[in-house]
């Protein structure tokens, strides 16, 4: 899934009022409330940090940050070899003037008029109307889409294991400083390269104006450019994303699951930047990323830095360093990445091109009138097992989605043979999971039928209509 968040706009509104929707989320006053996000300071005496001693503020609220430094121990956690925790100790303050109201909507006291404003007297009130000074809440309505550290040019969202340090708050929970004057403390944890010398604390505001506050080094090389990726490696950029893809590993377990025998993880490294005027990009791997062979084979995301929700994400105007693990065969070495933006695909080169075309050429083609082709590669036996090599290009502007049990059959000795899915899941060039094609992709799969009958023909049953693909010198 690809969607678009927008960081909550800071407003005050009435009591009967909907905050507007901006960045990140929509939300019903129940009383008059700001939704906004705050600024802060630093100190704390890391070396080499930058100091201040007084605390930063906009309209609404103000923020000191009373500690920030490195820990290799967080809540009971070792951080993972090469990285470090990164503590940051604050202390936010709801500043925001109040406001003059009706006491009647203070006390959720109803119009009985309907707006008329009076009863009888031609709309003239019957006494003059009460006024009061009112508090404005300070609402945020997730950290977790507002808070962010700068290092070395990267954006890093907070860590899960800020809700589990003494003094943290739940990743999505909503804060709130209810009346002028209240304070209240927070810890923050972020997960940094270990070795990060420029760091910054970022917290997005498009109502009242960022806060980038220095906490480390240079402020400049800690916010950088979102430049491009390093030679060699692909990227794009369109309407909603910036995106490059920074480095290829290959590794035999990822997030504690070993690879199985003959397999190993493709792990992608990625810097991306939304470009949706004041949203969060968010991309769903595990359905919309894939890594691609030369010859088309075709391997979907099995995850990554992703949220709770399965997502990776991409805050506008500073780049933010994400990461996707593919499950590949050991014996694959070049691959391609492939990500579907809506109805966008982009191929980025990783150490090899995408695939443009079948690698050889089909012995047999069946064109499903203008939704794909299907082509028959060859036909081998394998214990006991017939093995069709096929691939599929897609001719339309949306996913297409395969159901091969249904449409894929084997006609062999005068008899249908479906295909054998356990079979099929223990080749190396098995469909990719979900079976869905890219718009206008080539993907490249093998699908095995328990049978020892000789192979005759591959029945396709397809969206527009069906077909035949002859298969010969087989026995």
């Amino acid at each position: 899934m690809f969607s678009q968040r927008a960081p909550d706009k800071g407003i005050p509104v009435s009591k009967e009022g909907i905050v507007s929707k901006t960045v990140l989320a929509t939300r019903r006053a129940t009383r008059p409330v700001l939704l906004a996000v705050l600024a802060g300071s630093l100190a704390w005496g890391y070396p080499g940090s930058v100091s201040a001693t007084e605390p930063t503020a906009n309209k609404a609220a103000k923020v000191t940050v009373t500690g920030s430094g490195f820990e290799k121990e967080a809540a009971s956690q070792t951080a993972p070899a090469g990285k470090s925790f990164f503590i940051l100790e604050t202390e936010w303050t709801n500043i925001h003037p109040k406001q003059r109201i009706e006491k009647s909507q203070l006390e959720g006291k109803q119009d009985r008029t309907m707006g008329v404003g009076g009863l009888m007297t031609g709309g003239k009130d019957d006494k003059k109307k009460e006024m009061v000074d009112a508090d404005v809440a300070y609402l945020v309505p997730s950290f977790f889409d507002h808070a962010y550290l700068l290092a070395d040019g990267e954006s890093y969202a907070l860590d899960k294991l800020t809700e589990r340090v003494p003094g943290g708050i739940g990743l999505n929970k909503e804060f709130s400083l209810p009346k002028q004057g209240d304070t209240k403390k927070v810890r923050f944890v972020f997960l940094l390269p270990e070795n990060a010398r420029n760091i910054a604390f970022q917290f997005f505001d498009y109502s009242y104006g960022h806060i980038l506050i220095p906490l480390k080094g240079d402020l400049k090389l800690a916010a950088g450019s979102g430049s491009a990726a390093p030679k060699g490696l692909g990227s794009f950029k369109d309407d909603y994303l910036e995106l490059a893809a920074t480095a290829l590993d290959f590794k035999a377990d990822y997030a504690d699951d070993e690879a199985p025998a003959g397999w190993r993880y493709a792990v992608v490294a990625l810097s991306g930047k939304s470009l949706s005027s004041k949203n969060i990009v968010q991309i769903e791997p595990t359905e919309y990323a894939w890594l691609a062979t030369r010859n088309g084979h075709l391997y979907y995301s099995c995850g990554g830095s992703t949220t709770d929700e399965g997502f990776i994400r991409f805050t506008p105007e500073f780049a933010q360093g994400q990461e996707v693990a593919f499950l590949v065969p050991a014996s694959e070495k070049e691959f391609s990445l492939g990500l579907r933006v809506q109805n966008r695909v982009y191929a980025l080169a990783l150490n090899a091109p995408p695939p443009e075309a079948a690698a050889v050429k089909p012995l047999a083609v069946h064109k499903d009138g203008n939704t794909m082709e299907v082509m028959l590669f060859g036909a081998r036996r394998e214990k006991g097992l017939v093995i069709l090599d096929l691939g599929l290009r897609s001719l339309v502007k949306s996913g297409v989605e395969i159901q091969p049990d249904a449409q894929f059959i084997l006609k062999a000795g005068g008899e249908e043979v479906s295909f054998d899915e356990g079979a099929t899941e223990g080749l190396f060039h098995r469909p990719p999971t979900p079976f869905t094609i890219p718009p206008q992709t080539f993907v490249r799969f093998e699908l095995a039928y328990e049978t020892t009958a000789v192979p005759e023909s591959l029945y396709y049953r397809g969206f527009k209509g069906e077909g035949h693909l002859a298969i010969t010198g087989l026995k």
